[in-house]
């Protein structure tokens, strides 16, 4: 009512890309009733970190009977990824693989609507594993081979390298927008 010309949307954290039973709660569908656009978090330089440590918290508790490597590859098939081994997780990203994956299924996620997906792509966000040129531009010209709508550079511009930030433009120019 404000202003109904400006773009309202919705950042979905990254924990769906983690965690199986909030994934199974999640239903992108039901933002496209109020949102222009969702932004799913895929920051794909921090992911194998995080994915790392959402292993060793819930392999203390629910699954303690599970190897970290088995709850891992447990993980893997259910959330359809295919990424490092446990061993070298923490110190890797993951792949842009993930932001096309997780790309095309927030468009399924959506479809029918007028909602729009903008990826998340985590730029330098400090973690053991640094976004490189050849990593940023390979996650945006994932985003948009999985369907995206634009991408959101992620999480804070004084964490982004210029080199970095030098992929994105060459994915923007290989991608025929500049």
């Amino acid at each position: 009512s404000v202003n109904p010309g400006l773009q309202m949307g919705f950042h979905i954290w990254q924990n769906d890309s983690f965690n199986p039973m909030y994934r199974a709660e999640q239903d992108y569908q039901l933002y496209t009733g109020y949102s222009d656009f969702i932004k799913p978090v895929l920051y794909d330089n921090c992911a194998g970190e995080r994915m790392a440590q959402y292993v060793d918290s819930v392999g203390q508790n629910v699954h303690g009977d599970l190897s970290k490597q088995e709850l891992l590859d447990f993980q893997y098939k259910v959330m359809n990824y295919d990424e490092k081994p446990y061993d070298q997780l923490s110190a890797s990203g993951f792949s842009s693989d993930y932001v096309l994956r997780e790309t095309k299924r927030a468009k399924e996620g959506i479809a029918g609507s007028k909602t729009l997906v903008w990826p998340g792509i985590g730029i330098d966000i400090p973690a053991p594993h640094l976004s490189t040129p050849e990593s940023t531009k390979n996650a945006v010209l994932a985003a948009f081979q999985g369907g995206a709508d634009g991408v959101l550079l992620s999480r804070m511009y004084e964490e982004m390298k210029p080199e970095s930030l030098n992929g994105v433009g060459a994915a923007i120019r290989e991608l025929g927008f500049a």
